[in-house]
C-alpha cells in the first residue's frame, strides 16, 4: 500500500508534539493532544551504536518517549534487539539501563528481544564459525549464552509484578505483554533472534492459551533487504528482500545460530497458520522494509523491518511511532528523529542505500562471482547510482515506488477479523 494518502489524524498532532518548545513555554493547545480514540505503539531499532558510541543519543531515545507519552497516548514500547553492541561491555548495559529505566519506572507496558550483539561481541561473521551458542553455552565461554547481562539489565522479573506482563518461557529468553486499548485486546510475543525449539514451542502455546488476543510478534532476525532490486544484474534479483533464509545467510556471511528454527518455520507455526496474529516486527539489517502477507484466515500479516544502525552516527536517533485508530481500522506508521524532531520522508534514505549498496560490493557480491555475476556490471552500476541522474532517478523509483521501504505508510486492518 502506497503512503500517499493524507495522515488523517497523526500528522497534525505529530508536527506539534515534535516542535522544539521556547523556554518556559507551557501553552497547551488542542493539536499537542492525541486525537480521540488513538493510542500509539513505539517500536526501537537497534539501538547497539548508540550504547556503544552515542549515549547521548540513546538517552534521547528514553527521554523522548517519556515527554510524548501523553500527547502521543503512548501505551507500548517494543524493542527489536541489539539494545547493545558488546555483550560483554558493562559500560554499555548502563547507558541501556539509564536511557530505558524511566520507562520502567514510569510503568509503560515494554518488551525486549535479545539478540546476537546482546550476548557478547561479534567479530566478522563467517559460514565456518560455530554459531550453537543458544543450545550449548559451554562451547562459547567468550560469549554470554546464558544472556546474564541482558536478563540482569532487562530480564522478565523487573516486570514480574505489572499487570500488563503476561509471563516468559522457562529460559526467560521470551516474554509476552498485553494491553488493554480503545476497545482492542491486544499482545506482544517478544521472542530472541534465531529462537530455538523450546522458545517457539512456548510462543505456540500463549498464542493457543489467548485466542481472543490480537497479537504482534517482535523478534530481531526475521527480515533482510540489501536495497537490490530488478535492476540490479542476475543473480543478485534471488536476494529482493523477504524473509531470511538459509541462502540469505551465506550471502551476507551472517549464519543463523546452531539449532534454531528456521524463519519460514516459524512463520507456518506462529503466524500464516493462526488467525490472530497481525503483525511481526524485526531489526538485524540496516534498511526499511517491509510486506504484507496473508495467513491461512485470509488476513493481512504485516512483517515490518526496521533498523539504522550503519548509519555514521548509528541511526539518527530514529524511532517508529504505530498510532492506532481502532474505529477507523488503521494504522499509521512514521518515524521521528529524537535528535532533531523532525518526520523522517519517504525516499530519505537513498543516498545511504547507495552506500550500503558499496559496501556490499567490496564483500559479499565476490562470493557469488561462482553464480555467474559480472561484478564489474554491479560497479557500473553504483558510479551511475553516484554521477548520473537518469539512472539515479530509475533506481530510486525501483526502490521506493512500490512503497515496501517507506518511512510513512498506512495499514487497513480489519482489527475485529483477527479474533474470536
Amino acid at each position: 500500500m502506497r503512503a500517499d494518502r493524507p495522515f488523517r489524524f497523526v500528522l497534525p498532532f505529530l508536527l506539534a508534539a515534535c516542535s522544539p518548545s521556547s523556554p518556559g513555554d507551557d501553552t497547551d493547545t488542542e493539536s499537542d493532544d492525541a486525537v480521540p480514540g488513538s493510542f500509539s505503539v513505539v517500536v526501537i531499532p537497534d539501538t547497539q551504536i548508540y550504547a556503544d558510541r552515542f549515549h547521548e543519543t540513546l538517552q534521547r531515545h528514553g527521554d523522548w518517549i517519556l515527554e510524548h507519552v501523553e500527547d502521543l497516548d503512548i501505551r507500548f514500547v517494543s524493542h527489536v534487539g541489539d539494545i547493545v553492541n558488546d555483550g560483554d561491555d558493562p559500560a554499555q548495559w548502563d547507558a541501556a539501563k539509564q536511557a530505558f529505566g524511566g520507562l520502567r519506572d514510569a510503568g509503560i507496558p515494554q518488551g525486549y528481544s535479545p539478540a546476537n550483539h546482546d550476548i557478547g561481541t561479534w567479530g566478522t561473521w563467517s559460514t565456518d564459525v560455530d554459531t550453537s551458542c543458544m543450545a550449548r553455552p559451554d562451547e562459547k565461554p567468550t560469549l554470554d549464552c546464558g544472556m546474564t547481562a541482558y536478563k540482569e539489565a532487562f530480564g522478565n522479573h523487573l516486570f514480574a509484578d505489572q499487570p500488563w506482563f503476561a509471563g516468559g518461557s522457562p529460559s526467560g529468553e521470551s516474554s509476552m505483554q498485553t494491553l488493554d486499548a480503545e476497545g482492542l485486546k491486544l499482545a506482544w510475543l517478544h521472542l530472541p533472534m534465531d529462537p530455538p525449539e523450546d522458545e517457539v514451542a512456548w510462543a505456540e502455546q500463549m498464542l493457543d492459551a489467548h485466542p481472543d488476543r490480537l497479537f504482534a510478534i517482535t523478534t530481531h532476525r526475521w527480515m533482510y533487504d540489501f536495497r537490490i532490486t530488478e535492476m540490479a544484474p542476475a543473480p543478485l534479483d534471488l536476494f529482493l528482500g523477504g524473509r531470511w533464509n538459509a541462502a540469505v545467510g551465506l550471502f551476507a556471511g551472517n549464519p543463523q545460530f546452531t539449532d534454531s528454527v528456521p524463519v519460514e518455520e516459524i512463520y507456518e507455526r506462529l503466524v500464516s497458520t493462526r488467525k490472530n496474529v497481525w503483525s511481526v516486527h524485526c531489526g538485524h539489517i540496516d534498511a526499511e522494509f517491509r510486506q504484507e502477507s496473508v495467513n491461512a484466515a485470509g488476513l493481512p500479516v504485516h512483517e515490518v523491518l526496521v533498523d539504522y544502525q550503519d548509519y555514521n552516527d548509528g541511526g539518527g536517533g530514529l524511532l517508529r511511532v504505530l498510532t492506532f485508530t481502532p474505529e477507523e481500522d488503521r494504522v499509521e506508521v512514521y518515524t521521528v528523529s529524537t535528535e532533531t524532531g523532525e518526520m523522517r520522508e519517504n525516499g530519505d534514505g537513498f543516498d545511504h542505500a547507495v552506500d550500503i549498496l558499496d559496501a556490499y560490493a567490496g564483500t559479499a557480491f565476490g562470493a557469488l562471482e561462482d553464480l555467474g555475476l559480472d561484478t564489474q556490471d554491479v560497479r557500473t552500476l553504483l558510479e551511475q547510482l553516484k554521477t548520473d541522474q537518469t539512472v539515479r532517478d530509475e533506481y530510486f523509483e525501483s526502490l521506493y515506488g512500490p512503497g515496501q521501504r517507506d518511512s510513512q505508510f498506512l495499514l487497513d486492518i480489519p482489527f475485529g477479523s483477527y479474533v474470536e
